[in-house]
């Protein structure tokens, strides 16, 4: 899985620096830019939640565990758990966006030097 400032810090000057004829001529390309960044924002505070949760329910057990209480524990470890699994599916899908993002930036900007 490949890391980085994602399409929007990576190409947003690029986007700026068109010149006015390019960006009235796209204005599709460019609606279809700003829904794909929109979509990436979104996803991006949702896992931005996610994490926050994650990080309740790792207290969450934490507490329960020094508490030694054994119910307690397992119902934690069980949020704990599901925590984890929205996290994950949060992240795969704002890498997903990042990628669709991507896609959608460069042919804007393939079309634009066409």
């Amino acid at each position: 899985m490949r890391r980085h400032g994602g399409p929007i810090a990576r190409f947003a000057p690029l986007a700026l620096a068109a010149p006015g004829s390019i960006s009235t001529s796209m204005s599709h390309p460019q609606s279809q830019m700003d829904a794909a960044t929109e979509e990436v924002l979104r996803a991006l505070q949702k896992k931005r939640q996610t994490a926050e949760a994650l990080r309740a329910r790792q207290h969450e057990y934490e507490k329960a565990y020094l508490r030694g209480r054994q119910q307690q524990i397992n119902r934690a470890r069980v949020a704990l758990e599901a925590a984890e699994a929205a996290y994950e599916a949060a992240k795969r899908d704002l890498q997903r966006l990042n990628d669709k993002a991507d896609e959608v930036i460069q042919a804007q900007i393939r079309a634009a030097y066409m």
